[in-house]
């Protein structure tokens, strides 16, 4: 992410200061940041505790698991003073989502699956490749009936032609595909038959890029980051 960019997310930098690309980049973290404050607020149940350890067998060998168990619960439902930029509010209401969702409709050993987030028409899932690199994996869709080929092209992959082939094996018109990208707001267009550039009608924000077409534009967000 460019510094001032980060500056501006962080209150400590004004919109005007930013270059014009920037300021397109800023208003689709501002769209973000909008459209969090649209998730309402929860708080855990005040039986939470209870209805957990009523839960646990009645076994003896495994009293002393309970009672440790019982001091973790009680100490997850404590009040504490949590901060968390506005930025990340997004991301963290959406994951909170989707791990409910997640753990109500799968099996035990697929509820801990990465949390997904719905961000400009995209499915994204944050996972860490080695240690210090976080990729986000976002899935694309384009509409092409008729169509040879459609690829992806864009900031992430020096907008190489043929870098990320989208697939249609139903056959149906829409192609899909899911690429490994890194946090940030990039450009990206769609490449038909390998002469045809268009962009996604489904994206959020566009840029105009200086040759008479529009660039889709794709805010990801990186993991929350929370400060306890």
């Amino acid at each position: 992410m460019h510094p001032d960019l980060q500056k501006y997310l962080d209150g400590e930098l004004p919109r005007e200061a930013l270059s014009p690309e920037l300021q397109a980049q800023a208003d689709a973290w501002d769209a973000l940041t909008d459209a969090a404050r649209g998730f309402p607020s929860a708080t855990a149940p005040s039986d939470l505790a209870r209805r957990v350890m009523a839960a646990l067998p009645e076994t003896p060998a495994q009293i002393g698991w309970r009672e440790r168990l019982g001091s973790g619960v009680q100490w997850l439902l404590r009040p504490r003073e949590v901060t968390l930029r506005p930025v990340y509010a997004l991301p963290a209401a959406a994951a909170l989502a989707a791990i409910f969702f997640l753990a109500r409709a799968l099996p035990s050993e697929q509820a801990a699956m990465p949390p997904v987030n719905h961000v400009a028409g995209t499915v994204t899932t944050p996972r860490a490749e080695s240690a210090g690199d976080v990729v986000i994996y976002v899935r694309f869709a384009f509409q092409a009936p008729g169509a040879r080929s459609v690829t992806l092209a864009g900031d992430f992959n020096d907008w190489e032609p043929d870098a990320m082939p989208l697939s249609d094996p139903d056959g149906d018109g829409i192609w899909t595909g899911t690429f490994a990208l890194q946090p940030g707001v990039h450009k990206y267009m769609f490449v038909v038959d390998g002469e045809r550039w268009e962009t996604d009608p489904g994206a959020e924000r566009h840029m105009d890029d200086g040759f008479g077409m529009r660039n889709a534009l794709i805010a990801i967000a990186p993991p929350v980051r929370r400060a306890i």
